[in-house]
């Protein structure tokens, strides 16, 4: 097992009367590839008896360190619901090291980083959780469980390692917009949500009833990124001069987080309290594996975001714009209500949106937002709301909702 040295700390807030505290150290030990001393960050309740007692371990992103953390899921919601996170940096290869300069040389395999030659030990990921479950540091306690996650590149190494060994490492992992795996079945399988959008798509990562430990959802006109993640930041709507040119008419409206954190929850019930999770949901795929679409050229199938379900546009998942830009999605054709129109759309957005809450798609506080956000300046619809920049003020304060 490793070990976690004196670390510095800091207090992040007080959530639901809980004090947090953010820890950063360094890790050390030993795997078959040589020793390692990475840097680690551990999210945990300053009294180690608060909390859930369960820790959400992420692999940093090579680019994007921890989206889960930081974004998709943030900080405030795992707290919020009594949750721990922790990472630890494993390979040389960009942001994978956690943080590049940690007040220490980092090793990994035996060898001080920079190497000529990039270098990845996953076992770095699995000592961190086998040391936190049999011989975690006092400030954080007995633990009590421990979920994997991953978005996207990090996406792929949860994936990566439950094929390796995350099937008993981890009480469950979520791999949300990653390359597609084929499924594995191992004796003493533990729970494995596949979650992608339709960007991220593979007509192979569909519903089959011989891995009854997976999980597979996606969201049907989901862009790889969330506009309210990311995309605002580096991409407004409407664009400022010298930004790419668009066919479409913005980013991206269709907001799959609040969808990515409801699950998230459905997952811990089942693990925690045998509550069944929401069956699986796939788009919908031709005998040539190519995505049906209705006549608005959305995708059929999948988790249907109320602004799809009431096709009030065309949403496309990825527009191919260079430089990275197809990542966000775009939109077009957005309809334009009359106020006469308006209360009969309203109550078809409503359905939609209770529909999802009862399928477990959504919590009741995304369910709440929902509705807010489609009422902002009717008869505007939810997309021309999103298109005015009524629904993602400054600075990004709805990440943490």
């Amino acid at each position: 097992m490793g070990t976690f040295h004196p670390p510095s700390s800091e207090n992040i807030g007080t959530f639901n009367g809980v004090t947090y505290t953010r820890y950063k150290g360094k890790f050390t030990g030993k795997t078959a590839c040589g020793e390692f001393a990475v840097p680690y960050e551990i999210t945990t309740p300053k009294n180690p008896q608060e909390g859930n007692r369960t820790l959400v371990e992420e692999p940093p992103h090579f680019a994007s360190g921890l989206v889960a953390r930081d974004g998709a899921l943030s900080a405030k919601f795992l707290c919020d619901n009594g949750f721990g996170h922790v990472s630890a940096g494993f390979s040389s290869i960009g942001g994978r090291i956690l943080d590049p300069a940690p007040g220490f040389k980092p090793k990994i395999c035996g060898q001080e980083l920079p190497t000529p030659t990039p270098i990845t030990d996953y076992n770095i990921l699995r000592q961190l959780a086998l040391t936190l479950r049999e011989n975690p540091p006092d400030f954080v306690g007995k633990v009590g469980g421990i979920y994997g996650i991953g978005l996207s590149e990090s996406g792929n190494t949860v994936h990566e390692i439950y094929k390796l060994f995350g099937h008993k490492l981890f009480d469950i992992t979520f791999a949300c917009n990653a390359s597609y795996f084929e499924p594995v079945k191992i004796s003493g399988q533990k729970p494995i949500f596949v979650f992608n959008t339709e960007a991220d798509f593979d007509p192979r990562a569909v519903p089959n009833p011989a891995f009854p430990q997976y999980r597979w959802y996606s969201v049907a006109c989901g862009a790889h990124i969330s506009d309210s993640v990311l995309a605002r930041r580096f991409f407004p709507d409407p664009p400022r001069p010298g930004s790419p040119a668009l066919p479409v008419a913005g980013t991206f409206p269709i907001n799959w987080l609040l969808i990515l954190r409801a699950l998230f929850i459905a997952g811990d019930r089942w693990v925690r309290s045998g509550v069944e999770p929401p069956p699986s949901t796939t788009l919908t795929v031709n005998a040539q594996g190519v995505i049906a679409r209705d006549i608005r050229c959305n995708a059929l199938g999948g988790i249907r975001h109320p602004a799809v379900e009431t096709g009030e546009a065309t949403f496309i998942a990825s527009v191919v714009r260079g430089n990275g830009w197809e990542l966000f999605g775009g939109y077009s054709k957005p309809k334009r209500l009359e106020a006469s129109e308006f209360p009969g759309y309203l109550e078809s957005f409503k359905k939609a949106t209770e529909a999802l809450l009862a399928a477990k798609f959504l919590l009741p506080s995304g369910r709440n937002r929902l509705l807010r956000e489609v009422q902002l300046h009717p008869p505007n619809t939810y997309t021309l709301n999103y298109m005015q920049g009524r629904l993602f003020p400054p600075p990004l304060s709805d990440v943490d909702e």
